[in-house]
Protein backbone atom coordinates (compact mmCIF):
# COMPACT_ATOMS: atom_id res chain seq x y z
CA UNK A 1 0.00 0.00 0.00
CA UNK A 2 1.22 3.35 -1.19
CA UNK A 3 0.39 6.25 1.49
CA UNK A 4 -0.10 9.52 -0.01
CA UNK A 5 -0.36 13.33 1.46
CA UNK A 6 -1.89 15.67 -0.52
CA UNK A 7 -1.12 19.86 0.17
CA UNK A 8 -3.47 21.75 -2.09
CA UNK A 9 -5.74 24.66 -1.22
CA UNK A 10 -8.47 24.97 -3.63
CA UNK A 11 -11.18 22.56 -2.47
CA UNK A 12 -11.65 21.50 -6.15
CA UNK A 13 -8.93 20.72 -7.78
CA UNK A 14 -8.60 18.55 -4.06
CA UNK A 15 -11.27 16.60 -4.91
CA UNK A 16 -10.83 15.90 -8.31
CA UNK A 17 -7.21 14.42 -6.96
CA UNK A 18 -8.82 12.47 -4.62
CA UNK A 19 -10.95 10.61 -7.20
CA UNK A 20 -8.51 9.90 -9.02
CA UNK A 21 -5.91 8.19 -6.20
CA UNK A 22 -9.21 6.47 -4.37
CA UNK A 23 -9.31 4.80 -7.84
CA UNK A 24 -6.47 3.54 -7.45
CA UNK A 25 -6.73 0.18 -5.14
CA UNK A 26 -3.02 -0.21 -3.59
CA UNK A 27 -3.16 3.52 -2.99
CA UNK A 28 -4.53 5.15 0.41
CA UNK A 29 -4.86 9.13 1.54
CA UNK A 30 -3.52 9.43 4.81
CA UNK A 31 -3.69 13.21 5.20
CA UNK A 32 -4.74 16.47 3.11
CA UNK A 33 -3.63 19.86 3.73
CA UNK A 34 -4.28 23.20 2.98
CA UNK A 35 -0.95 24.63 3.09
CA UNK A 36 2.79 23.44 3.50
CA UNK A 37 2.86 24.72 7.03
CA UNK A 38 -0.13 22.74 8.53
CA UNK A 39 1.62 19.80 6.75
CA UNK A 40 5.12 20.40 8.49
CA UNK A 41 3.52 20.83 11.72
CA UNK A 42 1.80 17.43 11.24
CA UNK A 43 4.61 15.22 10.24
CA UNK A 44 5.51 13.65 13.44
CA UNK A 45 1.73 12.20 13.14
CA UNK A 46 1.99 11.03 9.89
CA UNK A 47 3.72 7.55 7.70
CA UNK A 48 3.60 8.65 5.03
CA UNK A 49 5.70 7.75 1.42
CA UNK A 50 4.47 10.42 -1.42
CA UNK A 51 3.86 13.43 -1.15
CA UNK A 52 1.64 15.80 -3.54
CA UNK A 53 2.04 18.99 -2.83
CA UNK A 54 0.98 22.19 -4.89
CA UNK A 55 3.43 25.11 -5.79
CA UNK A 56 1.64 28.46 -5.52
CA UNK A 57 -0.22 28.32 -1.92
CA UNK A 58 -0.90 30.74 0.79
CA UNK A 59 0.74 30.64 4.64
CA UNK A 60 3.71 28.15 3.13
CA UNK A 61 4.11 27.39 -0.64
CA UNK A 62 5.61 24.36 -2.00
CA UNK A 63 8.99 25.12 -2.36
CA UNK A 64 9.34 26.09 1.34
CA UNK A 65 7.41 23.03 2.28
CA UNK A 66 9.36 20.62 -0.09
CA UNK A 67 13.02 22.21 1.83
CA UNK A 68 11.24 21.77 5.83
CA UNK A 69 9.58 18.35 4.61
CA UNK A 70 13.23 16.92 3.51
CA UNK A 71 14.98 18.39 6.26
CA UNK A 72 13.01 16.52 9.24
CA UNK A 73 12.89 13.22 6.58
CA UNK A 74 15.01 13.04 3.83
CA UNK A 75 13.44 9.79 3.25
CA UNK A 76 10.31 11.13 1.91
CA UNK A 77 9.06 11.49 -1.39
CA UNK A 78 7.96 14.52 -2.98
CA UNK A 79 5.49 15.14 -6.21
CA UNK A 80 5.17 18.54 -7.30
CA UNK A 81 1.37 19.14 -8.50
CA UNK A 82 1.78 21.87 -11.23
CA UNK A 83 0.09 24.08 -13.51
CA UNK A 84 1.39 25.42 -16.88
CA UNK A 85 2.20 29.16 -15.57
CA UNK A 86 4.80 27.01 -12.52
CA UNK A 87 7.22 26.81 -14.69
CA UNK A 88 9.29 29.20 -12.91
CA UNK A 89 9.14 27.14 -10.21
CA UNK A 90 10.35 23.97 -11.50
CA UNK A 91 14.17 24.50 -10.92
CA UNK A 92 13.46 25.48 -7.05
CA UNK A 93 11.30 22.59 -6.48
CA UNK A 94 14.24 20.33 -8.29
CA UNK A 95 16.89 22.24 -6.02
CA UNK A 96 14.61 21.76 -3.31
CA UNK A 97 14.61 18.07 -3.91
CA UNK A 98 11.01 17.13 -5.34
CA UNK A 99 11.39 13.66 -7.20
CA UNK A 100 8.58 14.50 -9.58
CA UNK A 101 6.70 16.85 -11.57
CA UNK A 102 3.15 16.33 -12.73
CA UNK A 103 0.23 18.65 -14.66
CA UNK A 104 -2.46 18.56 -12.67
CA UNK A 105 -4.51 18.34 -15.64
CA UNK A 106 -2.68 15.00 -16.37
CA UNK A 107 -5.18 11.97 -16.81
CA UNK A 108 -5.53 9.15 -14.19
CA UNK A 109 -3.09 6.78 -15.82
CA UNK A 110 0.18 9.44 -15.97
CA UNK A 111 -0.60 10.57 -12.27
CA UNK A 112 -0.55 6.48 -10.84
CA UNK A 113 2.65 6.42 -12.76
CA UNK A 114 4.14 9.72 -11.36
CA UNK A 115 3.94 8.13 -7.58
CA UNK A 116 4.88 4.33 -8.26
CA UNK A 117 8.12 5.70 -10.08
CA UNK A 118 8.46 8.11 -7.22
CA UNK A 119 7.15 5.58 -4.72
CA UNK A 120 10.26 2.85 -6.38
CA UNK A 121 12.85 5.82 -6.01
CA UNK A 122 13.04 7.06 -9.24
CA UNK A 123 11.67 10.26 -10.63
CA UNK A 124 9.06 11.33 -13.20
CA UNK A 125 8.53 14.89 -15.00
CA UNK A 126 5.58 15.14 -16.79
CA UNK A 127 6.66 15.43 -20.68
CA UNK A 128 4.27 18.18 -21.32
CA UNK A 129 6.27 20.49 -18.89
CA UNK A 130 9.83 19.37 -20.12
CA UNK A 131 9.13 19.94 -23.76
CA UNK A 132 8.14 24.09 -22.27
CA UNK A 133 10.54 24.20 -20.09
CA UNK A 134 13.20 22.81 -22.61
CA UNK A 135 11.95 25.39 -25.41
CA UNK A 136 12.33 28.25 -21.99
CA UNK A 137 15.89 27.22 -22.17
CA UNK A 138 16.51 27.62 -25.72
CA UNK A 139 15.05 30.81 -25.37
CA UNK A 140 17.06 31.38 -22.74
CA UNK A 141 20.23 30.29 -24.48
CA UNK A 142 19.32 32.43 -27.74
CA UNK A 143 19.42 34.87 -25.98
CA UNK A 144 22.44 34.91 -24.39
CA UNK A 145 24.08 33.97 -27.60
CA UNK A 146 22.52 36.92 -29.57
CA UNK A 147 23.92 39.06 -26.32
CA UNK A 148 27.29 37.59 -26.72
CA UNK A 149 27.62 38.49 -30.51
CA UNK A 150 26.49 41.95 -30.30
CA UNK A 151 28.87 42.14 -26.97
CA UNK A 152 31.92 40.48 -29.42
CA UNK A 153 30.54 43.55 -32.25
CA UNK A 154 29.94 41.06 -34.76
CA UNK A 155 27.83 42.36 -37.81
CA UNK A 156 24.12 39.93 -38.52
CA UNK A 157 26.00 38.71 -41.56
CA UNK A 158 28.82 37.48 -39.85
CA UNK A 159 26.53 35.54 -36.91
CA UNK A 160 24.89 34.02 -39.41
CA UNK A 161 27.93 33.10 -41.34
CA UNK A 162 29.87 31.99 -38.28
CA UNK A 163 26.64 30.15 -37.28
CA UNK A 164 26.61 28.19 -41.12
CA UNK A 165 30.49 27.80 -40.63
CA UNK A 166 30.17 26.05 -37.50
CA UNK A 167 27.80 23.36 -39.55
CA UNK A 168 30.78 22.38 -41.56
CA UNK A 169 29.66 24.33 -45.02
CA UNK A 170 31.93 24.77 -47.78
CA UNK A 171 32.82 28.49 -49.36
CA UNK A 172 30.06 27.34 -52.51
CA UNK A 173 27.55 26.04 -49.60
CA UNK A 174 27.47 29.05 -47.63
CA UNK A 175 26.91 31.22 -50.73
CA UNK A 176 23.89 28.98 -52.38
CA UNK A 177 22.29 28.73 -48.45
CA UNK A 178 23.27 32.84 -47.86
CA UNK A 179 22.17 33.75 -51.87
CA UNK A 180 25.31 35.79 -52.38
CA UNK A 181 28.19 34.74 -54.10
CA UNK A 182 31.51 32.58 -53.27
CA UNK A 183 33.55 36.31 -53.59
CA UNK A 184 31.02 37.94 -50.31
CA UNK A 185 31.49 34.83 -48.70
CA UNK A 186 35.11 35.42 -48.92
CA UNK A 187 35.52 38.82 -47.75
CA UNK A 188 33.04 37.82 -45.13
CA UNK A 189 34.99 35.78 -43.74
CA UNK A 190 37.82 37.17 -43.79
CA UNK A 191 36.70 40.09 -41.74
CA UNK A 192 35.33 37.71 -39.71
CA UNK A 193 38.88 35.81 -38.72
CA UNK A 194 40.12 39.17 -39.06
CA UNK A 195 38.14 40.00 -35.54
CA UNK A 196 38.00 36.64 -34.00
CA UNK A 197 42.14 36.49 -34.65
CA UNK A 198 41.92 33.15 -36.48
CA UNK A 199 43.25 31.68 -39.29
CA UNK A 200 40.47 29.14 -41.35
CA UNK A 201 37.61 27.77 -40.46
CA UNK A 202 38.95 25.28 -37.84
CA UNK A 203 39.79 28.44 -35.57
CA UNK A 204 36.64 30.33 -36.33
CA UNK A 205 34.92 27.40 -35.14
CA UNK A 206 37.02 26.69 -32.12
CA UNK A 207 36.48 30.31 -31.44
CA UNK A 208 32.91 30.43 -31.60
CA UNK A 209 32.72 27.40 -28.99
CA UNK A 210 35.29 29.06 -26.28
CA UNK A 211 33.04 32.44 -26.68
CA UNK A 212 29.83 30.25 -26.46
CA UNK A 213 28.11 31.83 -29.36
CA UNK A 214 27.39 28.85 -30.64
CA UNK A 215 25.12 25.65 -30.06
CA UNK A 216 26.76 22.48 -30.99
Amino acid sequence: MVRLVIIEDLPIVLEGIKLLINNVDDFQIVGEYRNGQDFVADMANLEVDVVLTDIDMPIMDGVTATKMALSVNPELKIIALSMYNDRKYYYEMVTAGAKGFVLKQSPTDKLENAIREVYKGGNYFSEELLRSVIIDMQNIEDQIIDERKKFLKLTERESKLLDLVCQGLTNKELADKLFVSVRTIETTKSRLMEKTNTRNNAGLIIWAIKNKVVVI
